[in-house]
């Protein structure tokens, strides 16, 4: 028997809120120490500030969850400013350290928010503020109600550098009635592989709607160098200090496992600093605490001012450096002789290892790269990055390239090449989005009679 759309997104809205409820206490406690619950409820309630109503539709509105989406959509929001100048831009994100790396990234644009929670009232709400007449989804972000009101409301909604990993296929295809019914709201699905644009086809997009222009992450602008990075660098090479090996964006439960691989380098290498980056500001003293509880020399980074005999002196006896800031991390990757990404030897889906890339690094990572399995299979296969298995595998290639100079460089050229190669998304994606543009100022004067809106 078919379910009529109304049931299903009732049905929807009401798991959501049950499942929000659930998950807020945890939220709630995450961000205990910060304003950042207190700051964003109205805005997650659709509540804008008077500063985004507009009194004509036409602006674009992009949402990029946290971090990674942030950075990946950069390039293209500039783009878009460049070709759309009298249009305003916005950006909503879910998560605070997605605001914080948007403001640093794009700091031009008209403003931003935290988005709205998915039920029908609250997208009314942020919707009839802003009156888009594009809304630009970035990754992985399918919310049925923000989609369904914004296509009713006449915007384009338009899905960027799509992906569906195997897990969230899984889950979608036990509703596919449903999903193949938010698909029809959306107007273009931009995704990063074949694979994606397949495995979107397959919960019901129309074919015509779905392409697969690649990924926007390797189209990404590099951070310049911060004036700590720029003062740090200067401070080993004083104090003769290196290797430098970076743990990036690790996970709970995998410090152990990189400092296990790091007690075994530095014993072959006693001059090396490792430089360790948690994933989330909320696990900085949590990671501290179990530095100072093995024993291990270190000092935090927000102890350090950005000068080069105060880094200097500060590191002396540490031979660990607790990036315990927002925003540093792409600037030191530059200082890296050995990258490690994180997320990946615990099972949390990887992180992005691009970055180090653009700087050509030698990256490693674990088995658990299931968040970008596409990137991690061509740098392996490219021979441009290394899979360890754990961390005793992880010591054993940390050794083997710190003692292979010529190695460690083939395998930097070889991930800076395969950088260039896959580039290019941001362009034709940029295409895409001006004749959906396009489309609808046709649209909009036809009904105006001839007169744009």
């Amino acid at each position: 028997m078919d379910v009529s759309p109304i049931v299903m997104f009732l049905a929807y809205s009401i798991l959501f809120t049950f499942g929000l409820i659930f998950i807020a206490p945890f939220y709630v406690w995450r961000y205990r120490r910060t304003s950042q619950v207190r700051v964003s409820l109205g805005e997650r309630l659709g509540r804008l500030a008077p500063e985004f109503n507009q009194a004509t539709p036409g602006c674009i509105w992009i949402h990029a969850v946290s971090v990674g989406e942030t950075l990946a959509v950069s390039g293209l929001v500039k783009q878009l400013q460049a070709r759309f100048p009298d249009r305003k831009i916005f950006m909503s994100h879910v998560t605070p350290t997605g605001r914080t790396a948007g403001e640093s990234r794009l700091p031009n644009i008209a403003g931003r928010f935290y988005a709205p929670l998915d039920w029908s009232f609250t997208a009314r709400r942020a919707l009839r503020s802003l009156k888009p007449s594009l809304l630009v989804i970035a990754e992985t972000e399918i919310w049925p109600n923000l989609i369904r009101v914004a296509h009713e409301r006449g915007a384009a909604v338009v899905l960027v550098n799509a992906r569906l990993s195997n897990r969230s296929l899984k889950g979608y295809r036990l509703v596919h009635p449903f999903m193949r019914k938010v698909l029809e709201s959306v107007d273009a699905i931009c995704a990063q592989t074949e694979e994606d644009a397949s495995r979107f086809r397959s919960l019901g997009a129309r074919p015509e709607k779905v392409s697969a222009p690649g990924n926007l992450k390797f189209d990404f602008e590099p951070s310049a160098p911060g004036e700590f990075s720029i003062c740090l660098e200067a401070a080993l090479r004083q104090a003769d200090r290196g290797p430098v090996l970076i743990a990036a964006s690790t996970m709970p439960g995998e410090e152990p496992l990189v400092l296990k691989a790091w007690q075994m380098t530095r014993t072959k290498y006693p001059k090396a600093l490792l430089i360790l980056a948690p994933r989330h500001p909320a696990r900085f003293d949590t990671v501290a605490g179990l530095l100072q509880a093995q024993g291990h020399n270190l000092a935090r980074r927000t102890s350090l001012e950005p000068d080069e005999e105060k880094i200097r002196m500060g590191l002396a006896s540490a031979g660990i450096l607790l990036l315990d800031t927002i925003g540093e991390l792409a600037g030191m990757f530059r200082l890296a002789d050995l990258v490690f990404m994180g997320g990946t030897l615990v099972a949390t889906g990887g992180h992005n290892i691009l970055e180090p890339a653009y700087w050509g690094k030698p990256i490693l990572f674990g088995p658990h790269m299931e968040n970008f399995r596409e990137i991690s299979q061509l740098f392996v296969t490219a021979r441009a990055a290394l899979q360890v298995e754990d961390e005793k595998n992880l010591a054993e290639r940390f050794l083997q390239l710190l003692r292979n100079e010529p190695r460690r460089k083939a395998l930097g050229e070889s991930a800076q090449r395969l950088l260039a190669e896959q580039s290019g998304a941001t362009d034709r994606i940029v295409g895409t989005l001006t004749a959906m543009i396009a489309q609808r100022e046709s649209v909009a004067m036809s009904t105006a009679g001839g007169k744009p809106q």
